[in-house]
C-alpha cells in the first residue's frame, strides 16, 4: 500500500502536470484580450461571428473587416490602440474563423451584403467601416453601393485601380494574393516546421490539413516571414490559419475573389474616406494619389516601411495616421 507521503507526492506531480498542460493549451489557443467579448448574429442567411472590444457605448462604432485567411482577432493589436475612443466590432468574414462557410448560391456581392446586414441587425447608426485587403475592397464597395450606411470608410492597402478577375491560386498567402506577387510553387515534400505552405484555395482535405498544422510551427513561420511583427500579431495570425475554411471549390473562390472586383467604387464613395497604402516608389505613390484625387472626399497616406500588412509592420505609424483621420470626423 502506498504511504500517505507517496500519495501526496503523486497528487503533487499530477497537479503540476495539469498546470503545465494548461499553459500549453493557452499558448496554442490564444484567447481574446481582457474586457473583450464575442458573439453571433444571423444575417444574410448565415451565422456571423464577431469580436467586441472593451465596450465604449457612448463612442463612435467601428466595424472592422479582415482580409483573406484572417479572422477578426487579427485586428487585435490595432484595436487595442484605438479602443479607448471607439466602440469596435471585428467580424469573422464568411468562410473564416467561427463564421459559417460559403454556400452554393454565394457570389461576388455576398461579402458586401454580409457587412450591410450585420450593421442593420446590430442596429448601428452610421458606423465607421474599416477593412484590410479583401476587407478593404469589401468596405470600399459597401461605401459606394450603400451610401447612407456609414459615417466614413477606412481602407488599409486596397487595390486602387480595377483589375480583371484572377483564377484560383494553387498556393499562396493572403498578402501575396492582394499585393499581386506570384505565389510560391507547390511544395512536393512536407515543408519544414517553420516554412509551412499555406493555400487560400483547395480541396477540403488540403485546407483541413492546414488547419491541423502545429500552432508553434505556424508562429515560427509568421516570425520568419514577417520579422517586424509582434508576437501577438503572429499568434493571432497562426490561429486564423487554423480556423480558415474559405474556398473549397472554384465557385467558392469566385464568390470570395469577386468581392475584390471593385470597378469604380473608389470614386463613388461620398462619405469621408481614408486610405492607408504600403510603402511604394515615387511613381506608384503618384498613381495612387491620382486615383484618390478623383474621390469626392478621399485621402491617401503611404506608410513608410510598411508592407501589405502595414498595421502589423509599422503599427505606430499606422495608428498615428488613422488617429489623425478619425479625429476629423
Amino acid at each position: 500500500m502506498m504511504s500517505k507521503n507517496g500519495i501526496f507526492q503523486m497528487c503533487l506531480q499530477t497537479f503540476s502536470l495539469l498546470i503545465l498542460l494548461q499553459g500549453v493549451t493557452i499558448a496554442q489557443q490564444p484567447g481574446i484580450p481582457d474586457g473583450w467579448s464575442d458573439g453571433y448574429v444571423y444575417a444574410n442567411g448565415i451565422r456571423i461571428h464577431y469580436y467586441h472590444a472593451t465596450p465604449q457605448p457612448d463612442k463612435p462604432v467601428i466595424v472592422m473587416v479582415h482580409g483573406v485567411t484572417d479572422i477578426g482577432l487579427n485586428w487585435a493589436p490595432l484595436t487595442l490602440a484605438l479602443e479607448g475612443s471607439y466602440d469596435i466590432y471585428m467580424l469573422d468574414a464568411r468562410g473564416h474563423g467561427l463564421t459559417d462557410p460559403f454556400t452554393p448560391s454565394d457570389d461576388g456581392d455576398t461579402l458586401v451584403k454580409d457587412v450591410v446586414e450585420f450593421v442593420n441587425v446590430m442596429g448601428f447608426e452610421k458606423p465607421i467601416l474599416m477593412g484590410h485587403s479583401m476587407g478593404a475592397a469589401t468596405v470600399m464597395r459597401t461605401g459606394a453601393e450603400y451610401p447612407d450606411l456609414s459615417q466614413a470608410v477606412v481602407m488599409l492597402d486596397p487595390g486602387l485601380r480595377p483589375r480583371p478577375p484572377r483564377p484560383a491560386p494553387a498556393t499562396s498567402s493572403e498578402s501575396e494574393e492582394d499585393s499581386g506577387q506570384d505565389a510560391p510553387p507547390p511544395q512536393r515534400e512536407a515543408p519544414a516546421p517553420d516554412r509551412l505552405s499555406l493555400s487560400m484555395f483547395g480541396a477540403p482535405e488540403v485546407l483541413v490539413a492546414q488547419n491541423n498544422y502545429n500552432f508553434d510551427d505556424l508562429v515560427a513561420t509568421c516570425q520568419r516571414q514577417s520579422p517586424k511583427w509582434s508576437l501577438t500579431s503572429c499568434e493571432y495570425w497562426a490561429l486564423s490559419k487554423k480556423q480558415y475554411h474559405g474556398a473549397y471549390s472554384s465557385d467558392t473562390w469566385q464568390a470570395m475573389s469577386g468581392t475584390m472586383q471593385t470597378g469604380n467604387s473608389l470614386v463613388e464613395i461620398q462619405v469621408p474616406a481614408f486610405i492607408l497604402k504600403a510603402d511604394a516608389p515615387a511613381e506608384s505613390r503618384e498613381a495612387d494619389e491620382e486615383a484618390v484625387s478623383a474621390m469626392p472626399n478621399g485621402k491617401v497616406v503611404h506608410i513608410d516601411g510598411g508592407g501589405h500588412n502595414l498595421h502589423h509592420d509599422e503599427p505606430e505609424r499606422s495608428v498615428e495616421a488613422l488617429t489623425d483621420f478619425l479625429s476629423t470626423l
